[in-house]
Order: structure tokens, then sequence, then C-alpha cells
């Protein structure tokens, strides 16, 4: 009955705030589920109240019931309006609970269970870190992630001799800090009975001069690796989780986009939600593949899962790699690696054919690009797909790198950039190592393109695209939403080791940021009615935070710190 009600208001807003909210109100305290059983009115009141909408606007307090905001204004009118609601003041700033726009939650949550590799600075240590590890992991896998060769004094890959001297006989596999490679050990490529000659379209197998394979394996041939390494037991899976969860909430979580999963995570997910071991919200992306796709198009239900929880309507395609794997697909060459462009994982004619398909079932595409060349090739095809005249929100997942010209269809068309901003503060020690301009355009005079000059521009794609949604790509970049509004709006990393900004003028205002994790990563989701802002009728998801995030001096902005979050009311998690 919830469902069909949720799904009828959505598609008819003409309706009242008021009705909206009294109905849902009714419903969510109706619900069975235990997240929903709070009957008993309570005040929340604090020094300031950000609600979060397009103005921006402030408010002494609010009332919730049964996990949804009944109630908007001053304090004397929700105590009048509610004699006998309970109070609750806070020291701190509230914010509506952050939305994480693009996140890879059940991979962090497998990598508490894995070999940590993230920041070390020499693949020597890596190798004893994995026969340390390797005397305690009870599986036959050894499994990590977090290497980069950007960190590194040599910078370049490393082989899998340096494993092999380590650990023999046991196989390993070590995912790139950006999960586009992997760097295995001859044993792995021994157990896995790997022809090393195959050709993997979108996909690299490293090898050295002379021929052999140096145990690296990129993006398509990455996932030809992985996709063969058994998984975790659900056990053990299920206390990672738990884990995982916990720090969710302590960056004031209270939705995540996660960006890629098969048919079998969202129904994992699922378990999960209705058992009650995970009361958080999720706006799940199936990662295409022949079986997904089939499975989604074949499904009785549209969308695949639509309800407070869980929400499926969405397919996430990649079409390039990644900068710092030499996997995003350029206009130019990589200054570091002459005559290579990067790697297309997907036909277009493919890749189009099938967006049609959604399309016509109304479901939302996603796609992973983020060189220009692949940004270029992703927004011709959505011009051509995208009706002028209708509001489909497809997404851009990163749209790291995109030229001034391919950048102005965004006000053409409904797509969304979804990006990261800490991907600008950690690439800035190196990306222009890897972009620069064209030395054929040079010596001919012609008229130079630059791809720096669409690299990390926020600022140049919000004036198109009117909104962006934000997230952290964790456990790609850190799980940090301080780290992200800091990122975004300095354009400097929140722990200091970036001392100048990176490209300062593409740095976002505070509004801006805010926005984008909440109130427009809401509408990057199409649940802009459901929550992203303090409004009545919205699911009662709220933070608390020390610290005035549009006001606060940048040193004291650095060390912002959340307080407590609220998902439907109810108190999950404070410091």
């Amino acid at each position: 009955m919830f469902n069909k009600v949720h799904i009828f208001f959505l598609k008819n807003k003409n309706y009242t705030n008021l009705l909206f909210s009294h109905i849902v109100v009714f419903l969510l305290c109706l619900s069975k589920n235990p997240v929903f059983s709070q009957t008993q009115i309570e005040i929340h009141t604090a020094k300031k109240i950000y609600v979060a909408d397009t103005q921006m606007s402030t408010i002494e307090s609010f009332a919730i019931q049964g996990g949804s905001i009944i109630f908007t204004g001053s304090i004397n009118d929700a105590r009048n309006k509610y004699k006998n609601a309970k109070s609750i003041y806070h020291r701190g700033i509230l914010y509506p609970g952050f939305i994480d726009a693009h996140c890879h939650f059940l991979a962090y949550c497998r990598g508490t269970k894995e070999l940590n590799v993230f920041g070390i600075s020499n693949p020597a240590k890596i190798a004893k870190m994995a026969k340390k590890f390797a005397r305690k992991t009870k599986r036959i896998w050894i499994i990590g992630r977090g290497w980069d060769q950007n960190l590194w004094k040599s910078n370049e890959f490393p082989s899998k001799d340096i494993l092999d001297k380590t650990v023999p006989l046991r196989p390993i596999c070590l995912s790139r800090v950006d999960g586009h490679a992997v760097w295995v050990n001859s044993k792995a490529i021994e157990i896995l009975k790997l022809n090393l000659d195959t050709t993997i379209i979108g996909g690299e197998i490293v090898k050295d001069k002379s021929g052999k394979p140096t145990g690296i394996f990129i993006d398509n041939a990455a996932d030809w690796i992985t996709s063969q390494i058994p998984k975790l037991d659900e056990e053990t899976m299920n206390d990672a989780v738990k884990k995982g969860l916990n720090q969710i909430y302590s960056n004031g979580l209270t939705t995540i986009d996660e960006a890629g999963l098969e048919y079998s995570d969202i129904e994992y997910i699922n378990k999960l939600q209705t058992s009650g071991k995970m009361n958080l919200r999720v706006y799940a992306m199936m990662r295409y593949n022949l079986e997904n796709i089939e499975k989604l198009l074949m499904s009785p239900n549209n969308p695949y899962y639509e309800n407070n929880m869980l929400n499926v309507r969405s397919m996430k395609f990649y079409i390039d790699g990644a900068l710092g794997s030499r996997g995003a697909l350029l206009k130019n060459d990589y200054c570091d690696r002459l005559g290579h462009h990067g790697l297309q994982l997907l036909n277009m004619n493919e890749f189009e054919l099938w967006c049609t398909q959604l399309r016509q079932r109304n479901y939302q595409v996603c796609v992973h690009a983020i060189g220009d060349s692949a940004n270029s090739l992703v927004i011709k095809s959505f011009k051509k797909l995208i009706p002028s005249d209708q509001n489909l929100r497809w997404r851009i997942e990163h749209a790291q790198i995109v030229s001034p010209k391919d950048m102005k269809v965004f006000s053409e068309r409904s797509i969304i950039p979804s990006i990261q901003p800490t991907h600008a503060t950690s690439d800035a020690p190196w990306a222009q190592s890897r972009l620069c301009i064209d030395t054929a355009q040079s010596k001919e005079n012609k008229n130079i393109y630059n791809p720096m000059t669409g690299a990390y521009a926020y600022k140049n794609l919000i004036k198109y695209s009117k909104i962006l949604a934000l997230g952290t790509d964790f456990p790609v970049e850190n799980i940090s939403t301080m780290a992200t509004f800091f990122a975004a709006t300095q354009r400097k990393d929140i722990g200091g080791q970036l001392k100048t900004p990176f490209i300062p003028s593409q740095a976002l205002s505070r509004k801006e940021t805010l926005l984008g994790m909440t109130l427009w990563a809401a509408y990057a989701n199409f649940e802009e009615s459901l929550k992203g802002s303090l409004q009545v009728g919205k699911f009662a998801d709220f933070i608390e935070i020390d610290t005035d995030l549009l006001e606060a001096e940048p040193n004291v902005l650095q060390k912002a710190k959340i307080l407590k979050t609220y998902i439907n009311g109810q108190l999950v998690w404070e410091k």
C-alpha cells in the first residue's frame, strides 16, 4: 500500500504539500518496519537550522512524527501547536542528511576484511604487508586494494616479481586505488589458467619489453581477473557491513548512491534492509552487463525496486577507465605515454541500443566517463537520445575532463554531472603530467586545444547544467563528507597536503556545495519530493554538525565534525 501511494504522489505533483505530508505520515505510522514505529511528536531546535532549499532558508525548529517532518517554523509556534511534544535542543547546526551521489559501499565493506594498502609509498612495502596478511587470513586468496604508483618514486606500475618474492605459494590480487587495475602474482595467473595472449576489448594486459606479462591488468582485463575470484561468505560480509554502516553514519550520510551493482548485490541489500540489519537508504545503479540488463528489462516491476529504503531504476555503463591508470579515454595523447589515448570500454552502438531500451521503460542512464574523449562520446549520444522536452535526468558519473565545447550541451538536455570534488585535490600533484597540448597541433600552429581547460572544471559545469550531484567515490577516495565539502569550496585537501588551491577558479560556492550534497543529489535520484531538504512531508533525515558550513572561516571549516545522524527521526549515530 505504501509503495503504490508513494509512487502515485511522485507522479501527481499538483496536490498540495499539506495533503501529501498527512498521507505520508499516516502510511509511515502504519508500516511494520521498526524504523517507522515512532508515533510521538518530537520538536527539534538549534541555534540555526539550514533547510537546504534553493533560497538557503533557515528555520528555528521542525517537528517530526512517524519518521516524517510535519512542521517547520518558529519554536514558539511549534510548542503551541504540539503542546505534548518532546523538545530536543541541539548545540550544533542542523542540516538535511547528506546524500553521497556516487560511492561503492559494498566494496568499501569488503575492504575492511581485506589488505589495505592505501597511501603506501613503495611496492616493496606492499609485498611485505601481503606476506604478513597471508599469515592471518583464512582465505586462499590474498585480496587487497589501494596501491597507487603515482605515490612512488618510480611512478611506474609494479611487477608480479615483487609479490612472487614474498608470497610465492598463495594467489594475490591487489586492486589499484581507483579499482580500474589489478596487480597479481604468478600464482594467481597459474591458478586462473589465464591465456595471456588473449585480446580484451576495452582492457590491457600490461607486458614488458620482451612481451612477458608484468602482472598488471587494466579495466576490462582487470574485471576478467576479479570475476573469477571467490567472494566473501555472507556471515563475514554481514560483519563487514555492520562496521561500514558505522562509518557511513559518522559521516552524516543518510542516503548513498551505489554506483554499479550486480543483481545479487541488490538482492543482498534488500535482504539486509528488510531484516532490519541496514537502516540506510540506497539509490542503486545496476551495473551494465547482459545478464543484469536482461533481469532489468524482463522484470515485471518498473522500477525494479522503489520503496522508502531501496530505489532501483537506473543502470550504470562504463565508457572508459581512470586517469591514474591511464585508462581514461583522451582526445590527445597521454603526455607521459605518447601514442596512448586510453581505453574505450564499450562500443557506442551497443551503448545507444540499450539506452533506447532503458528510456522506453523510464530507466535512468548513468555513465562513467572521465576522459574528454569519453565525455564527448557520451554527450553526443545523449544529445541524440534525450528529447529536448523530456526531463530524463541522465547522469555522467565523474565528468572529470570535459571540453568547453561539449559542456554547452548540458544546457540543451537534461544531463546531470555527478562529480566527486576530492578527485581534483587527489589528482592535483600529477594530473598535468597526463594532460597536455597535442604536440602535433603545436607544430602545425593549429587552433590548439588544451585539455586542462575542461579538467575538474566544476564551476564551468554548473554554469551549463545548473545543478551538480556531489559524492565521494569511496573507497577510491576518502569517505569523509567534510573532505568533500572542503575540496569543493577550497580546492585543497582537508589533510593539508596540497599547499596551494588546485585551479581555484573552479571552486564551488558553499551554497552550491551544500545543495549538491543534499537537494540536488536527491533530484539526481528523482527523490527531491522525499528528501534532500528539511521541509514538511519529507523524511526526517537530518544531521548535526559543530560548524556553520556556510559561514565558518576556512581553518574552522577544515576541522568541522559531525555530531549526530538521524534517519526517519531516529538517532543512528552520536559522537
